[in-house]
């Protein structure tokens, strides 16, 4: 499943697609457009609100009107180039997916650069970096013990302790259940009708945002930013998907360990060629091992290939030793282990401004 709708499917429904509008434009009288900080030829993201009896389009903190007999949903996105002309302002749908060329910048004080330009959401979303640190942070086990204190809601509380694995128990049922609870995808299930796992990450997350807004606004403005960890995944997922490929990530709370994060990937399919191995990396940093990745990448018949990096000598042994065992119950389980590779380093990670789709990672060291 990706964050709008499933991992096998690429036709998406609730995805930010283009929306045409039978060739009518949108007309703006010329105070509307001086509102709306419009300039010729600027292309804006759009949102389609019900309000009241009829559907509106909210751009800005502005509702307008559209033109009769169109047939949306409320929350669909639009992509809209507005243009002035002798008779006044139009907005007129186009492909969003050609329009975001705004997304080369570079990824420094986005807020400004969204205020400034009218970058939308989407786009700041899709220029960040490819990592959660803030939503790694918000789920250390202290932490969310300080924002659920400050929250004062024992409901709160106990939601997100439902949410957590037990690292001593952890099992596929339940790790499966934490995946499909991360948040990553809320959005498609209300797609199609259905409702989000309870509990939800965001959800979870959104309700603390508005119970701390007041009183505790900077606790509320790092929760923010967890939950555009979770967005900025889905907009990268959805990028991944335009170029063929499978990708999408999670941060996973535990009760008994610190959060792990996990990504999931495989590259697209060439012509002529099986399907390419899909792959799972693992991080997370443990009070007791330190810091561990670990890289698996499965094919299609079922076999196994592993890399592990970790900062402390004692853990690399502790691995080796038990690499046996760990073949042993891959094949119980239908695998079969055709390599682990250990590494007693840090993994080589690409440099902060990351590198553009196919990039090689160097596992040398």
């Amino acid at each position: 499943m990706n964050p709008l709708q499933g991992t096998e499917q690429t036709a998406l429904p609730g995805r930010l697609n283009p929306f045409y509008l039978d060739g009518r434009a949108i007309t703006l009288l010329l105070p509307i457009a001086q509102q709306l900080g419009l300039r010729d030829g600027q292309i804006i993201q759009a949102a389609i609100e019900m309000r009241g009896d009829s559907l509106k389009l909210l751009y800005n903190g502005q509702v307008i009107d559209l033109p009769p007999g169109l047939r949306f949903r409320p929350g669909e996105q639009l992509w809209l180039r507005a243009n002035r002309g002798a008779g006044g302002w139009t907005l007129r749908a186009v492909d969003g997916r050609g329009s975001t060329g705004s997304a080369q910048a570079a990824p420094t004080a986005l807020t400004a650069a969204a205020a400034d330009s009218g970058i939308s959401r989407l786009a700041a979303l899709s220029l960040r970096p490819p990592t959660s640190p803030t939503l790694l942070s918000v789920f250390q086990p202290g932490a969310m013990n300080g924002f659920l204190k400050a929250a004062g809601d024992p409901a709160l509380a106990s939601l997100f302790q439902s949410m957590q694995l037990s690292m001593r128990g952890l099992t596929p049922g339940a790790l499966q259940g934490a995946v499909l609870s991360s948040g990553f995808w809320m959005e498609a299930l209300l797609g199609r009708g259905q409702a989000p796992p309870s509990p939800d990450s965001k959800s979870l997350l959104r309700k603390l945002i508005r119970a701390l807004a007041e009183k505790e606004p900077v606790k509320s403005e790092q929760l923010r930013r967890a939950v555009d960890d979770i967005e900025s995944a889905q907009v990268d997922s959805l990028a991944a998907q335009g170029r063929g490929e499978l990708a999408f990530s999670m941060v996973l709370p535990f009760v008994d360990a610190n959060p792990v994060e996990i990504k999931f990937f495989r590259p697209p399919r060439r012509p002529g060629q099986q399907k390419p191995p899909f792959s799972v990396d693992i991080h997370t940093e443990n009070n007791e091992l330190g810091e561990i990745w670990l890289k698996t990448s499965v094919t299609e018949a079922a076999h196994v290939d592993l890399m592990m990096w970790a900062v402390k000598e004692s853990v690399v042994r502790l691995a080796k030793r038990h690499s046996n065992a760990l073949s042993e119950r891959l094949s119980l389980a239908g695998l079969t282990m055709d390599s682990f590779n250990i590494f007693h380093s840090a993994r080589p990670s690409l440099p902060d401004s990351w590198a553009p789709p196919g990039a090689m990672l160097d596992v040398s060291a």
